[in-house]
């Protein structure tokens, strides 16, 4: 390790996707950044994600949690064990990830130039399509507090070659400066995925400090937008998790009825009477579960039963909506 050069600690949770984390270790890896560690966190995986891992790439940390408690625990995990490193910053990293070489040595350098600068995260590309962005940063309106991402799945352009403030970042790919996260704390476990890093940057940007994307700065993410929104798990966490940010944001009961009614419950009526949506009965099941689970404070890991398609009924009967 570089000792002229800010350390950084990378975190990066697992669960049972091998292939992908090797191949996002091996890109981190041949960064030109001169002083990094990495932790690797598995959420009790059953591939061989580990093996595989110490076989290939020993010099990484690797910590294995005994249950799958979700994206934020394992992150939180990670940052708990890379502080005693006294890292300058740390670097929340997906691993369905690619990170070029240059990437990393570019938000460090941002950061370094403006200590108003909280987070930052480098331009999200889709990795299948290498032309369009996946996420530059999102904006949140208070009158309707959903986040808004900018350009996403939109063609790169000059336009996007700004570095540009945010409310808050996509959190595949974040660099955080270790001092502000000592100031607001860790992520949210109650979220268990999705919406953990929106609350996050709200903490922080609620205390004064700044959040960026760095565009010259590039990350390609191997996430696919045809199975993201097909996934029940996804509805469920998406719902449910939005409604509990909402809630801790203190936006207000009259915002939280705008959201419930407005999103969540028109949306609910368009699947379930227009014939073209007929195919999404399992994403609307599972909104169907957030909602209630959201409204009973139920939060943590979701059902396991997402998806499994049974007498509508009976499944949500089954699971308490009626109590």
């Amino acid at each position: 390790m570089d000792k002229g050069t800010p350390l950084v600690v990378a975190v990066i949770a697992n669960w049972n996707l091998r292939k992908d984390l090797l191949e996002c270790l091996e890109s981190l890896y041949k960064t030109d950044y001169p002083n990094m560690h990495v932790i690797v966190v598995d959420n009790n995986s059953t591939d061989d994600s580990i093996v595989c891992v110490q076989k290939q790439f020993p010099q990484t940390q690797l910590i294995k949690r005994n249950e799958n408690g979700g994206y934020a625990a394992a992150l939180n995990d990670g940052i708990r064990a890379g502080s005693v490193l006294n890292p300058d910053f740390f670097l929340v990293l997906n691993n369905d990830t690619l990170v070029p070489s240059e990437t990393l040595g570019k938000l460090v350098d941002t950061m370094l130039s403006d200590t108003q600068i909280a987070i930052s995260a480098p331009k999200v590309i889709y990795h299948d399509h290498p032309e369009r962005i996946f996420s530059l940063g999102d904006r949140i309106y208070s009158w309707f507090p959903l986040p808004v991402r900018i350009g996403r799945k939109a063609y790169d352009r000059p336009a996007y070659s700004k570095t540009m403030e945010f409310d808050y970042l996509f959190g595949c790919a974040l660099l955080i400066r270790t001092q502000s996260l000592k100031q607001v704390g860790l992520f949210d476990t109650s979220f268990f995925m999705y919406y953990e890093e929106v609350e996050w940057c709200q903490r922080l940007r609620s205390q004064g400090d700044s959040i960026h994307i760095i565009p010259n700065a590039r990350v390609w993410h191997k996430i696919s937008p045809e199975a993201r929104n097909e996934s029940p798990f996804v509805h469920y966490l998406m719902t449910r998790n939005r409604l509990l940010w909402i809630r801790c944001a203190k936006f207000g009961f009259g915002t939280y009825i705008r959201v419930l009614v407005f999103h969540n419950l028109r949306t609910l009526l368009s699947w379930s009477i227009r014939p073209r949506w007929k195919y999404k009965r399992d994403q609307r099941d599972a909104m169907l579960i957030a909602l209630r689970d959201a409204l009973l404070n139920r939060y943590g890991p979701p059902p396991t039963n997402l998806g499994l398609r049974k007498s509508r009924t009976k499944h949500l009967l089954n699971n308490g909506f009626a109590q």
